[in-house]
């Protein structure tokens, strides 16, 4: 009796294992893009006109489809932070659909502004076509803080750490010469 039950059991664990491990299970196949990296890089300062300077950019994302399926064809853009401007800019190239595992590089050159202070750029991509859905895998924002004109100020002045060593130096060998001295 004792020896049926163990060959039931056993049989069960066998038909069970041979379901969960063998047959082929189901995924979902999906493309997934996310940016890899954003630089953005100054190409060019304009003589000042008055007080107003202006400056060009080239601004550079990389995006990657870590999914398992052909992206959507997707545009990036960037959301111009001009006050007064609600112009969307569109990087390089317009359109493109990325392979699995597939990295692109965006590209917008001469980017010009007179901003300076602290800017936050919106960079976004989403599908071309405004048939497609927008969901999280294939259309994402990105924020960058530039910092244009704004020098940290410096803290330190040129020399004062040698003043300083200097000092240590004499101190450490004076203290050394009254060891010497006998009484």
């Amino acid at each position: 009796m004792k020896v049926k039950v163990n060959v039931i059991f056993l049989f069960l664990f066998a038909t069970i294992g041979f379901f969960l491990f063998v047959n082929p299970s189901c995924t979902a196949e999906e493309a997934n893009i996310i940016f890899k990296n954003v630089a953005v890089q100054l190409t060019q300062t304009r003589p000042p006109v008055g007080t107003t300077t202006i400056r060009e950019y080239r601004i550079t994302a990389i995006l990657q489809n870590i999914g398992d399926t052909d992206s959507v064809n997707i545009t990036m853009k960037l959301k111009d932070p001009q006050p007064g401007l609600n112009a969307t800019l569109i990087f390089q190239p317009v359109s493109y659909s990325l392979a699995p595992n597939e990295e692109k590089t965006f590209l917008f050159e001469n980017w010009p502004t007179s901003l300076t202070g602290s800017i936050l750029l919106n960079i976004s991509f989403k599908p071309t076509s405004p048939n497609v859905l927008e969901t999280d895998s294939n259309s994402r924002f990105y924020y960058y803080t530039l910092q244009i004109g704004t020098e940290a100020p410096k803290t330190s002045t040129p020399g004062f750490e040698g003043l300083f060593v200097l000092i240590a130096i004499v101190a450490f060998l004076f203290i050394n010469q009254i060891r010497k001295v006998p009484y």
